[in-house]
């Protein structure tokens, strides 16, 4: 008999992990939610005398089903719901329709464990990497309130919405990369064989050289001399870097980080705001309590920091607080959201005003993600003629120097 290694919700809205075991997962999760917890998060582990593995499906060489696909899955899903076809023939609808093998792998395996007697969330919750715990917990709330039409209608909005603010920042964001790995490309050939050559004659004239051609000289002499190392170096501090981002305090400084940087960072909290707003007047739209709505939501801001605060005033409302006074004392969320929040708790209306004030974040959103998109080129441009021009006065000026130090020139 396989063991289950999970996470759950209790009753207070406090997580708790252990292990179980059951025939199957079903009856993990039924035997779980007998015992009056939420499931979260449940794989197959290690059996009790033996080893286990993952039942999740997987293809050999599967990337990660991408947003975009995600989203017309969740979108092809919900439309079939709502013409009224049962969950296994919406399934199969959809399986159909798919454009991919691995696509169509992952939807088959959805509908072979919903033959079984699975419920979606559960049949979702086995692809950890397709399918968020949000997904997940709204399917699940879907479920039980008899609405998996409606939900799936809402988590394909949230994933267009997403997919619709990548596209605007990856747009936005080619000409300066562009201009960026040109720039690089083009100063390391520079440094590394034009001035060698085009110095070579200029410096066993000039005797003392201007400072912008020592210091590129001496770039270029590293260059020459130390080229492979530097890439070894580079590579090494690009996969510290990304070590260090593994790691949970790591992550939690460079987020913070990113919240102080100017335009960027205004950016960034405006996107975690409206998600916040999003997701949590819909997940108290759709029922579930507010301390399991936080939890659910925490890790869709795409920022520790946030989350964290989440998480503090997730303790303070669980003591009998109200939700808009936790969260106003974290100082991460602006006064507009406490007060919708507040006006919301004493009228009852929580998730309508939460929805409506996710529409006006959205678009101030998009106008953020705009006018970092328009500053990033000039900034760029700018940073490329200051190196355009440092590589100029380097060159030009012993030149300068040395026609006038020649007589009769």
């Amino acid at each position: 008999m396989p063991n289950y290694r999970y996470s759950a919700l209790d009753k207070n809205g406090l997580t708790v992990t252990g292990e179980i075991t059951a025939d199957d997962r079903p009856n993990a999760i039924a035997t779980l939610t007998g015992r009056h917890v939420f499931v979260t998060d449940i794989a197959e582990g290690t059996p009790r005398g033996g080893t286990g593995r993952s039942t999740a499906w997987r293809l050999p060489g599967r990337r990660r089903l991408g947003l975009r696909a995600k989203a017309a899955v969740l979108r092809q899903l919900a439309t079939a719901l709502q013409a009224g076809l049962p969950l296994l023939s919406a399934l199969r609808v959809v399986e159909e329709q798919a454009d991919t093998s691995a696509l169509r792998g992952l939807i088959s395996d959805l509908a072979d464990r919903v033959k079984a007697g699975e419920a979606l969330s559960q049949a979702m919750q086995a692809h950890p990497r397709e399918f968020s715990r949000l997904e997940v917990s709204m399917a699940s709330v879907g479920e039980t309130v008899g609405l998996l039409d409606q939900i799936m209608g809402y988590l394909s909005d949230f994933a267009e919405r997403d997919v619709e603010i990548r596209e605007k920042v990856r747009s936005a964001a080619a000409y300066p990369v562009f201009v960026l790995a040109l720039a690089c490309v083009s100063v390391v050939i520079v440094l590394a064989v034009v001035l060698p050559r085009v110095l070579g004659t200029v410096t066993a004239t000039v005797t003392a050289l201007p400072w912008p051609t020592r210091v590129l000289m001496g770039l270029s002499q590293l260059v020459a001399s130390y080229g492979w190392l530097m890439l070894i170096v580079l590579a090494g501090a690009v996969w510290g870097f990304r070590t260090w981002l593994a790691w949970p305090r790591g992550r939690l400084a460079f987020d913070r980080f990113k919240l102080r940087i100017p335009v960027l960072g205004t950016a960034l909290r405006r996107i975690a705001v409206a998600r916040f707003a999003r997701t949590l007047g819909t997940l108290s739209k759709s029922g579930v309590q507010i301390l399991e709505a936080l939890h659910v939501l925490r890790d869709t801001l795409g920022n520790e920091a946030l989350s964290r605060r989440i998480d503090e005033a997730a303790a303070s409302i669980r003591q009998g607080e109200s939700i808009a006074e936790p969260l106003r004392l974290t100082g991460e969320f602006p006064p507009l959201l406490i007060q919708v929040i507040a006006m919301g708790e004493r009228t009852g209306r929580l998730d309508q005003l939460l929805l409506q004030t996710a529409e006006a974040y959205e678009k101030e959103t998009a106008n953020a993600v705009g006018r970092v998109m328009a500053v990033l080129p000039a900034v760029f441009i700018v940073l490329l003629a200051l190196v355009v021009l440092f590589v100029l006065s380097a060159v030009l000026l012993p030149i300068i120097e040395m026609e006038t130090s020649v007589p009769g020139m």
